[in-house]
């Protein structure tokens, strides 16, 4: 009887999890060339430093921002890795409510919802909440955005964004300075917004006190006026770790890469400087909730209340990035002054 042939068994070679010489030293390149830019843009950060001459605390004003206007939303999303436009869309959806309701609710009469949108630059927040009013319009009433800037060339741009979004006939932009609203009348204004523009008004009680006067404050509990500022502040301590890597970014990476991207070095370190010495969260909801504005009252509203002043009560802190940015949502209110 032949014998039956035997075939051979294969074995397969035992795969080495070692990476060859040339594979490892790609990958050390790779992680080398990722992290290169970091220590370059410190040591840019400490070179701008020594170099350029500190600016003021009052530097953000109008002709600052008339400056960088052409380059300024180029330069925001690259600086906020492009998450801007989400922070924004939250302070709107803080302003307007999930559904829209500040448009919808019935308890309007008819009458026209005016938002008012502070330091708003070239229209981002004026543009979503004009948005917003088209998507929620409501046959009973209408809706009006005015964007107020100290920056002309900001506005150009602005003007431009809202005729490309088709939304003039909701959103207008005007010239024009927070602490000083005279354009606007006592309890016209159902909701005001501003956004990273708080901390370049070295008066900020004064912007506020102009923000409490123009907005409604005899509104039902059910539609009540709001304010949303939306602002930038050095995360704390007790953020972890990435809220360290957050703060060290603001310190280095925007003075640094505003600076290349600009041109204007002196303005993007006015930014991480006005960041820096802007009150921490706990400290910007006591300056709110603080803060005593004179009342005007009498038959003809024309006499100042002695026992009234007006003032905010802020009802939400958002968080956002890691404890960089925060949007406070607060009401008007009045108080009664008292005598011990």
């Amino acid at each position: 009887m032949a014998s039956k042939s035997k075939k051979a068994k294969k074995f397969d070679r035992p795969k080495s999890n070692a990476q060859s010489p040339s594979s490892s030293s790609s990958s050390a390149w790779y992680y080398f060339l990722a992290f290169l830019p970091i220590p370059l843009l410190f040591l840019a950060s400490q070179f701008l430093n020594a170099t350029v001459s500190s600016p003021a605390s009052d530097h953000g004003t109008g002709s600052m921002f008339d400056l960088i206007a052409t380059r300024y939303d180029f330069i925001n999303r690259a600086l906020a890795l492009n998450l801007d436009m989400s922070w924004r869309h939250r302070l709107v959806k803080e302003v307007v409510g999930a559904e829209g309701e500040i448009f919808t609710n019935k308890e309007n009469n008819g009458e026209t919802v005016r938002i008012l949108d502070l330091a708003t630059g070239t229209a981002d927040v004026a543009i979503l909440l004009g948005k917003a009013a088209a998507r929620y319009k409501s046959t009973s009433s209408s809706s009006a955005v005015l964007g107020l800037d100290p920056s002309q060339n900001m506005l150009n741009v602005g003007i431009t964004k809202v005729e490309q979004a088709d939304l003039s006939n909701i959103v207008s932009l005007k010239l024009g300075d927070a602490r000083k609203l005279d354009s606007l009348d006592d309890n016209t204004i159902n909701a005001a917004t501003m956004s990273f523009g708080i901390r370049n008004v070295p008066e900020k009680e004064m912007a506020l006190c102009e923000i409490h006067r123009v907005l409604k404050k005899d509104s039902s509990p059910t539609i009540e006026s709001k304010l949303a500022i939306m602002e930038f502040s050095e995360p704390g301590p007790d953020t972890g770790i990435m809220g360290s890597l957050a703060r060290l970014f603001i310190r280095h990476v925007v003075p640094a890469v505003g600076a290349m991207l600009s041109g204007h070095p002196k303005e993007y370190m006015h930014l991480q400087k006005s960041i820096k010495e802007f009150p921490s969260p706990p400290e910007f909801v006591a300056l709110m909730e603080g803060i005593k504005c004179p009342i005007k009252g009498g038959v003809d509203g024309e006499e100042w209340e002695i026992d009234t002043f007006g003032s905010f009560r802020v009802k939400e802190v958002v968080n956002l990035n890691f404890g960089s940015v925060q949007i406070y949502v607060a009401t008007p209110i009045l108080k009664k002054h008292v005598i011990s």
